[in-house]
């Protein structure tokens, strides 16, 4: 009877635990990059709309579609649908189904694209193509960070702090950077951010921790530019959200329940 007893509060334990854990984030469709020739033809999509353009005989056409894909990953090999309706009249909708199978240029040499598209417009037509698919985390979903709850070596815990600072040295690096990969007090009433830019040079920019005043930015020496394991990067919140498909990432809100950027975990 004992044994029992004992054997039920270990599934017990066992069930909440595995109900405490969070959830696995799953890779998404984020983007898709299509074209055709014969006659040309070329599509942009992403999760919500779709830029197509064509070559017609006054030149290219460009038409705006929105809509979503749809992933048919219990097919092997795996397929995609993305369907939408233009924005303007009269109306057209656009349906791209693509298959993951080795795909090449019919009128250039190159290395094969990942997948083979067909694309329809209206009946009566269809058109043929090669893409690229991009996979990623739905960075809408991500959980929300909870910098109090973080490890004492992880320089996120003070990101209520440092956001006034980071804020300001990313709006310095006028576009330029690409994710911040550290930031701490400099025990002086100042932040230091380290950016690294999409070129992949980094700065280090220094402004106090209220955001003002002047900030100054001095070069990183490429050999200095080494991530400590276990630290997160931080990217900007701007739209498209970051593309990542690997290690953890999660949304850094503000009091006012806006987003002001995503850590990412354990970066490929």
């Amino acid at each position: 009877m004992a044994r029992r007893v004992n054997d039920c509060a270990w599934g017990l334990a066992l069930l909440l635990a595995a109900s405490a854990a969070p959830a696995q984030q799953v890779a998404v469709v984020q983007g898709i990059q299509c074209r055709g020739e014969e006659p040309f033809w070329q599509v942009d999509a992403n999760r919500t709309a779709a830029t197509f353009n064509r070559l017609a005989a006054k030149g290219t056409r460009e038409v705006i579609f929105r809509g979503a894909p749809q992933s048919l990953s219990y097919l092997k090999p795996m397929a995609l649908v993305w369907r939408g309706d233009s924005t303007h009249l009269p109306r057209e909708t656009l349906v791209i189904a693509l298959r993951e199978e080795a795909c090449r240029s019919t009128m250039a040499d190159g290395p094969a694209l990942g997948w083979r598209a067909i694309l329809s417009l209206k009946p009566g037509e269809a058109l043929s193509g090669c893409c690229t698919v991009q996979v990623g985390y739905d960075a809408r979903t991500a959980p929300l960070a909870d910098p109090g709850r973080k490890s004492a070596d992880d320089w996120a815990r003070l990101l209520p702090e440092l956001l006034p600072a980071m804020n300001v040295c990313l709006a310095g690096a006028a576009g330029r950077a690409k994710w911040i990969a550290h930031a701490a007090p400099n025990g002086q009433g100042a932040a230091s951010v380290r950016i690294v830019e999409t070129s992949g040079s980094a700065v280090d920019c220094e402004v106090s921790l209220d955001g003002k005043g002047p900030a100054r930015s001095a070069p990183v020496p490429s050999d200095a530019l080494v991530l400590p394991p276990g630290q997160p990067l931080f990217y900007p919140a701007r739209e498209p959200p970051p593309m990542v498909s690997c290690g953890k990432l999660e949304r850094v809100g503000t009091r006012s329940g806006a987003i002001a950027g995503y850590l990412h975990y354990d970066p490929c």
